[in-house]
C-alpha cells in the first residue's frame, strides 16, 4: 500500500463519529452539484465501512477496475486527505467540551487569532477591531501560558504601536516580550530535563546513581528560576522530575502526596488543564500506589485515568495493562484476562510489536496462575522474544517457559531452557544492565538443573540466595510491575513443600 493512502487511512481511522459526520457534510458542500456521486464521497464510504480494503479493492470500488493510473489515484487521495485535515479544524469539531480540554480549545483559538490578526492588519480594517483581536489573543495567551502566541501578539502590537497605541511606550512592550521569553526559556529547560532524565532512561531496568545527582541539581536550579518568574507549566515539569526522584529513592508516600497536589492543580489551572495530562497523572498515581502495595487504591486511580475523553489507543491500552497487573496482584484473574484480551484484539492499532508481545506474555502468566498450563503454553507460543527490550520481559518469558516445563514435569526440556536462559543473560549483560535479582534466580535454576532437579536439596544449598530474594534489599527484592508475576522464591518454596503455588503479592 502506498504511503499517501496508508497515512490517510490511519488519520481517518482515528476520527470520532461526530468528526466523520462533519467531514462528510464538508465533502458534500464542496461538490459541483452533479448527480453522480464524487470519487471523494465514494472513498469516504469505503474508508468508513467496517471492512478493511486493500489498495486494489479500493480502486475497484472507485473506478470499477483494478488498473488505475497511479498519479490520478494519488491526487484523489491527496485532495481527500487535505479536505479531511481542513474539516477537522472546523469550530464544530474544535470547540467541544465533551471531547477537548479547555487548554486545547484555548490553544486552537489563539492560533486562529494569530492568523486573523495579520489578515486584519493587511486589509487595513478599523483600529478598534484590531485592538479587540490583539487584546483577546494576549488574554488567551496569558491564561493558558501560550508563550509563542503571546510573543507573536505582542510583536504585532509593537509593530502597530504608533497607529494603535500612541500612548504606550514601545520599550514597555519590548520588556514584556523579554519577560515572556525568559519564561519560555525556563520551560524549555524544564522540558529538556524531563526528556533527558526521565524519558530517555525510563525503559532501563537499572538506573545509575548519577541520575539521582543530576535530578537533584536540575530540581534545585529550576525551582530557583521558577521563583523569579513563575510558570504553571514549569511547575508541572518540575513535578515530573520530583516524581522520578522520589521513585528512585523509594519515597512512595512523598510521591503520592506530590501527585495528589498536582492532580488538583491540573483540574483547576487553565494552563495545565489537559485531559491527557490529568489521565497521565492518575496513572502515575496508580503506579505509585502499586509500588506502595496499595493495590485497591491503585485500581481506583487507574479507572479514573480511563474516564477522560480524547485518550489515544496507545494510552488506553497502557492504562488497561496497568489494571491487568493490579488484578493479578489482587487475584482477580478473570478481570485481568478480559482486559488483556481486549488490548490484544486491537493488534498493532494500539500496540507496538514489543507491547503486544509483553501483553501476550502477561495473559500467558494469568493462565499459568489459574493452573491452565496447556493454555498458557499455547499462548506463550504466540509471544515473540524481544532481544532489544530494556526491562527484562524477555527474561520473564524464558522463566515462564521453564516454570511450565517443571510444572508439567518435562525435565529434559527444562534443562534446555535453563541453558538457553544462561546464553541470553551472558549475551545481553554485555549490552545492558540486568537486575541482580534475575542473576540470582538464574543461579538457583542452574544449580537445580545440575542437582537433578531436586528442589529440597537446592532449597537448602542455596539458602543464602533465597534469603536475598526474600529481603528488602533494593537490588534483590521483588517489585511490582516487573516482569516477575510469578514470585520466584514463593513458587520454589511451593515445590519444596509439594503445595499448589498461591502467590502473595502483599508487602512482607
Amino acid at each position: 500500500m502506498n504511503e499517501i493512502l496508508k497515512n490517510t487511512q490511519s488519520f481517518f481511522s482515528r476520527l470520532r463519529s461526530h468528526e466523520r459526520k462533519t467531514f462528510r457534510r464538508f465533502l458534500e458542500l464542496h461538490e459541483d452539484g452533479s448527480l453522480t456521486q464524487s470519487k471523494s464521497l465514494k472513498l469516504f464510504d469505503v474508508l468508513n465501512s467496517e471492512k478493511e480494503y486493500t489498495e486494489s479493492e479500493i480502486q475497484v470500488k472507485l473506478y470499477g477496475k483494478v488498473k488505475v493510473d497511479k498519479s490520478t489515484f494519488n491526487k484523489l487521495v491527496e485532495r481527500f486527505r487535505e479536505k479531511m485535515y481542513e474539516s477537522n479544524y472546523l469550530d464544530v469539531n474544535l470547540y467541544r467540551e465533551d471531547v477537548n480540554s479547555p487548554y486545547f480549545m484555548g490553544l486552537m483559538e489563539a492560533k486562529k487569532l494569530v492568523g486573523l490578526s495579520y489578515n486584519i492588519a493587511a486589509r487595513g480594517v478599523g483600529n478598534k477591531e484590531m485592538i479587540r483581536i490583539l487584546k483577546r489573543g494576549i488574554s488567551l495567551s496569558e491564561k493558558f501560558e501560550l508563550y509563542d502566541e503571546w510573543i507573536c501578539f505582542l510583536n504585532l502590537k509593537f509593530l502597530l504601536n504608533a497607529s494603535l497605541f500612541p500612548d504606550h511606550d514601545p520599550l514597555t512592550i519590548i520588556n514584556e516580550m523579554k519577560e515572556i521569553q525568559t519564561k519560555k526559556n525556563t520551560l524549555n529547560e524544564a522540558q529538556y530535563f524531563v526528556y533527558k532524565l526521565i524519558r530517555s532512561v525510563q525503559d532501563k531496568s537499572t538506573l545509575q546513581s548519577h541520575i539521582k545527582n543530576e535530578l537533584e541539581v536540575a530540581i534545585e536550579n529550576l525551582e530557583s528560576e521558577n521563583k523569579e518568574s513563575f510558570s504553571w507549566n514549569v511547575y508541572y515539569n518540575l513535578s515530573l522530575l520530583k516524581l522520578q526522584y522520589f521513585h528512585m529513592k523509594e519515597q512512595f508516600d512523598d510521591a503520592e502526596n506530590l501527585l495528589m497536589e498536582l492532580i488538583n492543580h491540573l483540574k483547576e489551572q487553565p494552563s495545565l488543564k489537559q485531559f491527557t495530562r490529568i489521565a497521565e497523572a492518575y496513572t502515575n498515581l496508580a503506579a505509585t500506589q502499586m509500588f506502595n502495595y496499595k493495590y485497591d487504591d491503585a485500581v481506583k486511580s487507574n479507572e479514573e485515568a480511563l474516564r477522560f475523553p480524547g485518550l489515544r489507543p496507545t494510552d488506553k491500552n497502557y492504562y488497561k495493562e496497568s489494571l491487568a497487573f493490579l488484578n493479578i496482584y489482587l487475584g482477580n484473574y478473570a478481570k485481568s484476562n478480559k482486559a488483556l484480551k481486549e488490548i490484544i484484539s486491537e493488534d498493532l492499532i494500539g500496540n507496538s510489536e514489543e507491547e503486544l508481545s509483553r501483553r501476550k506474555y502477561l495473559l500467558a502468566t494469568t493462565l499459568f496462575l489459574q493452573g491452565e498450563y496447556k493454555k498458557s503454553n499455547i499462548q506463550l507460543q504466540d509471544t515473540k522474544e524481544i532481544e532489544n527490550e530494556k526491562e527484562g520481559w524477555n527474561i520473564g518469558i524464558r522463566l515462564l517457559q521453564i516454570f511450565l516445563t517443571l510444572e508439567t514435569e518435562k525435565i529434559d526440556l527444562a534443562d534446555q531452557r535453563i541453558e538457553s536462559l544462561r546464553k541470553h543473560i551472558e549475551r545481553t549483560s554485555k549490552m545492558k544492565s540486568i537486575r541482580k535479582r534475575d542473576v540470582v534466580i538464574f543461579r538457583i535454576l542452574r544449580h537445580l538443573a545440575m542437582n537433578g532437579f531436586d528442589f529440597k536439596d537446592t532449597w537448602i544449598d542455596k539458602k543464602k540466595d533465597f534469603l536475598l530474594l526474600q529481603s528488602d534489599n533494593a537490588d534483590y527484592k521483588w517489585i511490582p510491575r516487573s516482569h516477575e508475576l510469578i514470585i520466584f522464591h514463593q513458587w520454589f518454596e511451593s515445590k519444596v513443600r509439594l503445595k499448589k503455588y498461591q502467590p502473595d503479592f502483599t508487602r512482607k
